[in-house]
């Protein structure tokens, strides 16, 4: 999931920064963190380069989306076994410590553990991210219209298509 999230950002004209311990699996015989559009240094992004801290809360987050050096369209956490916990804590320390800025905090996930993380995403603690579930099978269709060329000019918020707030929930 982490490479197909990768290549649909490269498909919406996103770089991807690739958690620090995932940069070295190989794609193709390829380092992920070689590919195209890859960003392997959070500290290095330069909308992140004056919050260090933040860069060191953010280093394990899975895939972090930039554009334009200004924009941070999203943050996701890929859950299979582990739990959506540890994920959402990533992410609210990552934001935390940094700017106030509008981005979409996500936890990709299997379809079926749908209720699971509505449920963690509501809790108190983790309620200021606003946290949006993405399921397996909505990455699989963004990577489908990806292969097909289908994700080229369409704006950021189309993205927000995919995603459920458990809010809505």
């Amino acid at each position: 999931m982490q490479v197909a999230l990768v290549e649909i950002g490269t498909g919406l004209g996103f770089r991807t920064y690739v958690a620090r311990n995932d940069q070295g699996i190989l794609v193709k015989n390829r380092r992920l963190g070689e590919h195209p559009n890859v960003v392997t240094e959070l500290g290095g992004e330069q909308l992140v380069s004056s919050y260090k801290e933040a860069a060191s809360a953010g280093a394990l987050i899975d895939c972090i989306w930039f554009k334009n050096a200004k924009y941070m369209p999203a943050v996701i956490e890929i859950e299979y076994t582990t739990g959506v916990t540890s994920g959402l804590s990533r992410m609210l320390n990552f934001k935390d410590r940094f700017i106030p800025l509008f981005t979409r905090y996500v936890i990709a996930a299997p379809d079926e553990q749908r209720d699971k993380v509505v449920a963690e995403c509501s809790k108190e603690q983790f309620k200021s991210l606003g946290a949006k579930f993405l399921p397996f099978s909505a990455i699989q269709e963004l990577y489908a219209l990806h292969q097909r060329g289908r994700l080229k000019n369409v704006n950021q918020e189309f993205l927000d298509n995919f995603l459920e707030s458990p809010q809505a929930a």
